[in-house]
Order: C-alpha cells, then structure tokens, then sequence
C-alpha cells in the first residue's frame, strides 16, 4: 500500500473516530443535563432573606429566582422576601424557579386629629384617611355628649398601627351615676313613675291598655327588664293597665 493511500485511509478513519467521539460526547451532556432537571429537589426557605442573599441559596439548591412582586407588610422589614411559592420543604424540579414577593416595610399611615370633633365626624375622617376605627370607650366628662376626648395613636405620620385599628375615647355627657333597672312590675303606676323621676331616670314612653283582672293604674311591661344597667340618658318605657270599656 502505498503511503498517500494509507494517509488518506488513516485520515478518513481519523475523522470519523473524531466523529463519533463528538456526537458521543454530545449524548452524554444531553443526557446529563435531562438527568439533572429532572431531579428534584428540596426547596429552601428564602422568607426573611434579603433578595441578593436569596438568589446564590437559591442557585446552590439548583433552582433559580423570580421576584413577582412587592408589597407592603407590618412585620417584615423593606427589601427582604416576605413570601414564597412553592413554600420552604416542599419539592420541585431543578432549574425550576422559586417565586417570591418583596416586602416594602410597613405602610406609612398619617393619622389625622379627631379630639374635639362629633364621634360620627371623627369616624368619617379617620376612615377618609384609611384608618379603621378599633375600641370606642365611653366615659363622663364636662364635653358636650358624643365629643372625641382622647385618640390613640396620636396625629401624625405612623407605621405601628395594627388590625385593632385607631382607639378613641367619647364623651357621655357630664355626671350620672348607672342604676340596675329595678322590678316595677305589679306596682302602682304613681309609685313607680316616681321612684324612676327621683333617681333622674327618663321614662320616655307610657302605653295604657286593658288587661283582664288588673285593676287599673298597674305596671305590667317595662322596658328595659328588670336588673338590666340604665343611666339618665336611657330611654324608658312603661305600659300600665287602665279599666276597660
């Protein structure tokens, strides 16, 4: 044989050794690279993390990042991951993205001065300002009834108002003591209505009607029930038996 057949046999062969090499190599990292994403695995927790911090851990479990959002929120401080999906433990394929949501801190809120103003006007400026109206107390005070005394938080720009929402504290009118609404039931009509006018209690409504039986000038409804709490800004009412036709 001579020697340029002989190269060109060797190179022909060469070429397609050379060939075969490369398609074989070719095989394997498709084959590697199909292995891999379809491995799963274990999904770390990222909630708390800042974003920088968030996609190596996530890389280093074989899994990429996707930020979907941001939002406010109470607890959380701003630029760290306040949700994930799926959640930390849970398995998912590698190369596989984790969806998360940034937090932008808590929301500012600027909480406007109600004191002094109606508890109805209050309440409509509070919620105009998006602040949800909580505990409402009551106490006596020389202030006109129904005046805003007290608010809590105080005016002003805040960022620790909780789902309780915004506390106010109304006036009730001046003085007063609270009475346990006595049983005036069975008694004479003059004996009760003066009792009540005595201790400053307001009957506000008294209904006469026939009631078989009764003779006429007796107490047999009253609102509100016997032992129930009244005060002289309550409205009470009596029906009292009167004689028939």
């Amino acid at each position: 044989m001579s020697v340029k057949r002989f190269a060109v046999l060797l190179l022909k062969y060469g070429l397609l050794i050379l060939a075969l090499l490369v398609t074989t190599a070719l095989s394997a990292v498709t084959t590697m690279r199909v292995v891999l994403t379809s491995q799963e695995v274990v999904v770390p927790s990222l909630v708390g993390k800042r974003v920088p911090d968030a996609g190596p851990l996530a890389a280093r479990h074989r899994l990429q990042l996707r930020v979907e959002g941001r939002r406010h929120d109470p607890r959380m401080p701003a630029e760290r991951v306040v949700a994930q999906e799926p959640p930390a433990g849970s398995t998912l394929k590698s190369q596989r993205s984790i969806r998360v949501w940034v937090s932008l801190g808590p929301r500012k809120i600027t909480v406007p001065s109600v004191v002094g103003e109606s508890a109805r006007g209050g309440r409509l400026s509070l919620e105009q300002a998006e602040v949800p109206v909580g505990r409402v107390v009551e106490a006596n005070d020389p202030s006109e009834e129904g005046t805003i005394l007290m608010q809590h938080p105080a005016p002003g720009e805040t960022e620790t108002l909780g789902q309780e929402g915004a506390s106010l504290l109304v006036s009730r009118g001046p003085g007063g003591r609270d009475y346990l609404m006595p049983d005036l039931i069975g008694r004479r009509a003059g004996q009760a209505l003066d009792a009540l006018r005595l201790a400053g209690l307001k009957v506000g409504e008294v209904r006469y009607r026939v009631y078989p039986g009764v003779p006429a000038g007796v107490v047999l409804r009253q609102e509100p029930a016997a032992g129930h709490r009244v005060s002289p800004r309550t409205a009470l009412s009596l029906e009292i038996s009167k004689e028939g036709p």
